[in-house]
């Protein structure tokens, strides 16, 4: 490691390039250029890219006179006896770049000038039998679940029991009777082969709780994440409210499993930001000053997310530094992913706009929902021209508006 000043007009890395070292700030000022947008950051880490071998989707130059790092080689900052610290700094300055790539990305949406009283009761309206994190249930299984994380087998067990009554989705009753399960094996290990064999492996195959189950009982290899998410996440069934806009922010979460979808919501539309993939990590203005969610995030797929506030990250720091790389790798992928966004809807041509469009997306068209009018909407092309795009490339439009190869 090594103290290093910079002058005004250093270019600590550029796009399409691996950096060579990490920084972290000590004095001084640095732009951070994704696209077109520079934002002034006065603290923080940069270089992250490096510890992942991943090209840059951003530009650092020195922007006060001078600038005062810590200059480490990329490996050499977990040989640091600084290393959580850098770590947990690290997620916070990953977390306002990322902020910056997201408000460019808005800014080039063209939106509605109007904005409903009530996004709530617009989502519930076109989305009816939906959920929202909040709820109720939701609350109640993780309550369960802090209860077994915290040993406390019986407690959790009648959390469990005092749910399972409730007139939920088909998904999340599955999921709730897999917690159910794991927690009558424990209590009653003598019987533990006639609890498990109770569920239908064909079932419940697609709950994490299930294969988590499964390894409880037969063995293999134990994984973080599956660990964490038993201990602390949710699953959530299709068109679940995980974060809506003008709410509070406390948490940021990781998505573990299954497909989000970002928007904006207003009086009589809903306009798509993006979709966010397994891996990815959101609600990061939790993490920062940023207190007031600026996107509505709901789940187009059955989902498995662990919620992260900042007393998590504490708490990861110390047990599991592994977990928060994770994060941080998932943060700088976004970046990835919303500038490639970002170029797509800056496409002068409107037709080369559709095509680029369709090819960003066509992956997720047999995973899940995406409209016509969802890739109207994010790249400002008639939706009809959308359609006649997507037919002459060989897809179709279902009866609910899903496109499909």
């Amino acid at each position: 490691m090594d103290i290093v000043t910079y002058p005004k007009g250093s270019v600590l890395y550029d796009y399409d390039e691996i950096p060579r070292k990490f920084y972290y700030l000590l004095e001084g000022e640095v732009s951070v250029k994704v696209h077109k947008k520079e934002v002034n950051l006065n603290s923080g880490t940069f270089g992250e890219w490096s510890w992942f071998s991943m090209l840059s989707e951003e530009k650092i130059t020195v922007s006060s006179p001078e600038a005062m790092f810590y200059v480490f080689e990329p490996q050499e900052v977990f040989q640091s006896k600084e290393y959580l610290k850098i770590l947990k700094s690290a997620i916070s300055s990953i977390s306002k770049r990322l902020l910056i790539a997201d408000s460019e990305l808005a800014e080039c949406q063209k939106l509605p000038e109007y904005v409903g009283p009530d996004r709530l009761r617009y989502f519930k309206r076109v989305h009816p039998n939906s959920y929202k994190l909040d709820d109720k249930v939701f609350q109640d299984v993780l309550s369960a679940k802090r209860f077994y994380a915290g040993g406390y087998y019986k407690e959790a067990f009648d959390v469990l029991v005092k749910i399972l009554p409730e007139v939920v989705s088909e998904d999340l009753k599955k999921e709730i009777m897999v917690l159910y399960t794991l927690l009558s094996v424990i209590l009653d290990p003598e019987h533990a082969e006639l609890h498990f064999r109770r569920l239908n492996p064909k079932d419940y195959a697609e709950h994490l709780s299930y294969f988590y189950l499964h390894t409880f009982l037969r063995g293999g290899q134990n994984q973080d994440i599956l660990e964490m998410f038993m201990k602390a996440g949710l699953y959530i069934p299709p068109y679940t409210i995980v974060t809506l806009e003008g709410d509070v922010a406390q948490e940021g979460y990781l998505v573990v499993k299954g497909y989000l979808k970002a928007v904006k919501l207003y009086e009589n539309k809903e306009v798509l930001l993006s979709i966010v993939q397994p891996g990815e990590f959101v609600g990061e203005g939790a993490l920062l000053d940023t207190k007031t969610r600026m996107v509505t995030l709901y789940s187009i797929s059955p989902a498995s997310i662990i919620p992260i506030n900042c007393e998590s990250i504490e708490k990861s720091l110390q047990t599991n530094p592994n977990f928060i790389l994770r994060i941080c790798k998932s943060q700088l992928k976004r970046i990835k992913q919303v500038k490639s966004l970002i170029k797509i809807k800056n496409i002068p041509n409107p037709i080369k706009r559709i095509d680029w469009a369709i090819s960003y997306f066509q992956e997720l068209f047999s995973k899940v929902k995406i409209t016509a009018k969802d890739i109207s909407n994010l790249i400002d092309v008639n939706v009809e021209h959308v359609i006649e795009e997507l037919k002459r490339k060989g897809f179709r439009i279902t009866l609910d508006g899903s496109i499909e190869k």
